[in-house]
């Protein structure tokens, strides 16, 4: 149960972390766009 618990705050982790990476280089690209 801990393992699946473990696995699963990963996974909500590693998606947090992309969504933060995916909005970080949308930022980048609206700045080159209006730059």
């Amino acid at each position: 149960a801990s393992a699946e618990s473990f696995n699963a705050k990963l996974k909500a982790f590693r998606a947090a972390l992309r969504g933060v990476v995916d909005i970080e280089f949308f930022l980048f690209r609206v700045a080159k766009i209006f730059a």
